[in-house]
């Protein structure tokens, strides 16, 4: 058995060093304002003029991605910029972001993914004031979505969100620590990624 396990193993890195194991690129994207509710996704924009108003924010970086079989680690980093508006306070933020993903290829072309998403605040701002380096301005949320993989080109749609104040103490219960909860609002972004 210990064989097969071995075998198997080098197989895998084999296929990693010597084949499309491995790949690299770019990476961009639209946020959205979203309840991250995905029922109810398309009657929040349901066309593509309406689209354009529930734009709140954009996002560009780089990922790697290293392939193995049917799964593949995709971590990425990337700087986000976005505005939310809370009755007429407009808010501006914007954050480095490095979200690690677990995909899984359902097709070959298709593949959904999940995984931890790491952020940091660089400012907090509105029209009156500046709020820089705030306590607590790390944080750690989790995120899921689907690729459609078009050769070189990726298309993508995701959905972003913190971590609850249960599921953190339920993941401290079991000696995870994440740090400062995230309350962040649930954000549903779509990008393209090139690989080179």
């Amino acid at each position: 058995m210990k064989n097969y396990i071995a075998l198997f193993l080098i197989l895998i890195a084999y296929e990693t060093v010597h084949g499309q194991g491995f790949e690299y690129g770019l990476k961009a994207g639209l946020n959205f304002n979203s309840s991250g509710d995905i029922t109810s996704i398309s009657t929040q924009i349901p066309s593509l003029e309406e689209a354009k108003s529930e734009v709140n924010g954009f996002n560009f970086g780089f990922y790697g991605q290293l392939n193995l079989a049917l799964l593949y680690v995709r971590p990425e980093i990337h700087f986000s910029k976005f505005e939310t508006t809370f009755d007429e306070l407009t808010v501006g933020k914007s954050r480095i972001e490095a979200p690690v993903s677990l995909g899984f290829k359902l097709l070959p072309i298709i593949s959904a993914f999940a995984g931890p998403t790491y952020r940091y605040e660089l400012s907090k701002e509105n029209e009156n004031y500046s709020i820089e380096s705030l306590k607590g301005d790390s944080t750690l949320g989790f995120h899921l979505g689907a690729r459609i993989h078009l050769g070189k080109l990726g298309i993508e749609a995701r959905i972003e969100r913190g971590i609850s104040e249960n599921e953190a103490q339920l993941l401290s219960q079991n000696n995870i620590n994440v740090g400062v909860i995230d309350n962040r609002s649930t954000v549903l972004s779509f990008g393209i990624s090139y690989a080179f």
